[in-house]
């Protein structure tokens, strides 16, 4: 048996055409999933309605945590050639409708906006999720899936950075309600150019779709339900939620330490260093030797790293000790996001790829949204500091559901390697 080939750098990987055209189309699509909720508060915050921009949040994320693994185990059945382009002008139509109905009509149809906002989510188009199946489906290697997540994962986090500062300067100068506009757009631009390249990354399953295992009127169901709360299931997804609970907690945390120690304007400063954090972490992490049998633990070791790291925000009373607790936050969501795309790969069906990837945002999103309003209203009974010690705690508890999870044996290594032609056809 031959032996795995080494895994290429960042820049062969983005020196390989297919590889970067289909990072940048989805780049393109990924700006909606921050222009559209980010857009949403500021038009809501525009009309001092700040209730109304917290449950708009709030909407998107529970609208996208809902549907996200419908919609996976749909492309999984379907393939992503006949679905993901309805689905993106779905989503561009309703966010607008959503952008249009609050800023031009009266109060009366604000929950008419919710709704809308809510369901751009449930239909957006899972360009992510498909993304990461098409890695482990054209990885050569454990390791390689590893460094073609990691690079994905850096520019993900790096988009999550651009995205609020393009609302805000849409907002500034033509309207928050254009941000979304706009980031509806961007979903359907990305969505076009990600079609046409994915067929391009030898992924014809994912691109085409899948039989059920079990067939029957209920097979897809039960089937979509039973991966989610099996063994595995619950060991990549709860430390998932964990990650979204402390983000969510810590996305009403921030602004409320900056107002407690008169630092006001310093809580956009904290959130942008949790994405510094994890870019840097992201890079270093993709250059670690791989270590499938130790995947669940290094699962693990990050979620006390991010405990570790709210706990610190938790307790600071100085801007340089809130700084490396967010850091320290910031440090385990790429990681974390890395080992759960690459135990998608090693513990879980190939026909459910989809389906789990797209359950990891929905686990995250679910997580981040519900523990934003909760912390928003323990706040007003409560001290931050204790507040976020709990959140810390629930965190850990939840990322400790990693060590349950095991993994299953490596295929046989291919006695021969094709390299990836230099010459393939993208846009």
């Amino acid at each position: 048996m031959a032996e795995q080939p080494a895994p290429p750098t960042f820049r062969a990987l983005l020196a390989d055409k297919r590889v970067a055209s289909a990072i940048a189309a989805v780049t393109i699509g990924r700006l909606a999933a921050g222009m559209v909720p980010f857009g949403m508060i500021a038009l809501f915050t525009s009309k001092h309605e700040l209730g109304w921009a917290g449950a708009a949040f709030a909407a998107f994320l529970i609208g996208a945590a809902v549907f996200g693994p419908y919609k996976g185990a749909l492309i999984d059945r379907f393939g992503a050639h006949r679905l993901l382009l309805p689905m993106a002008l779905a989503f561009a139509v309703t966010a607008s409708a959503a952008a249009v109905t609050a800023q031009s009509g009266p109060v009366v149809l604000y929950p008419v906006a919710l709704v809308l906002t809510a369901a751009s989510a449930a239909l957006a188009p899972p360009n992510s999720a498909v993304l990461r199946t098409v890695w482990t489906e054209m990885a050569r290697s454990d390791a390689e899936n590893t460094r073609l997540h990691s690079l994905d994962s850096v520019v993900e986090e790096a988009t999550f950075v651009v995205a609020p500062l393009l609302t805000s300067g849409i907002w500034l100068v033509v309207g928050a309600h254009w941000a979304v506009i706009t980031g509806g757009l961007c979903a359907l631009v990305g969505t076009v150019w990600f079609s046409r390249v994915i067929h391009l990354l030898g992924a014809d399953r994912v691109v085409h779709g899948s039989p059920p295992a079990n067939p029957g009127p209920d097979a897809g169901k039960r089937s979509t339900v039973g991966i989610l709360l099996s063994r595995n299931g619950m060991a990549v997804l709860a430390p998932m939620t964990a990650l979204g609970l402390a983000m969510g907690a810590l996305s009403v945390g921030y602004p409320a330490w900056a107002l407690e120690h008169s630092h006001a304007q310093l809580a956009g400063v904290l959130m942008a260093l949790d994405s510094v954090g994890g870019i840097v972490a992201g890079l270093i992490y993709g250059r670690l030797p791989d270590r499938r049998a130790q995947l669940w633990r290094r699962y693990f070791g990050a979620t006390v790293i991010l405990a570790a790291g709210v706990a610190i925000v938790a307790v600071s009373t100085n801007l340089p000790v809130v700084m490396l607790g967010s850091l320290l936050v910031g440090a385990s969501l790429t990681p974390m996001y890395i080992i759960a795309f690459v135990l998608v790969g090693a513990a879980f069906p190939k026909d459910r790829h989809t389906t789990v990837n797209a359950s990891i945002g929905s686990a995250y999103n679910l997580g981040s949204g519900l523990s934003a309003l909760a912390v928003g209203a323990a706040l007003a009974e409560w001290q931050l500091t204790g507040t976020l010690l709990l959140a810390a705690a629930l965190a850990l508890l939840l990322g400790a559901t990693a060590l349950l999870g095991r993994t299953v044996p490596s295929p046989p290594a291919p006695t021969a390697v094709v390299p990836p032609s230099a010459e393939a056809e993208v846009l």
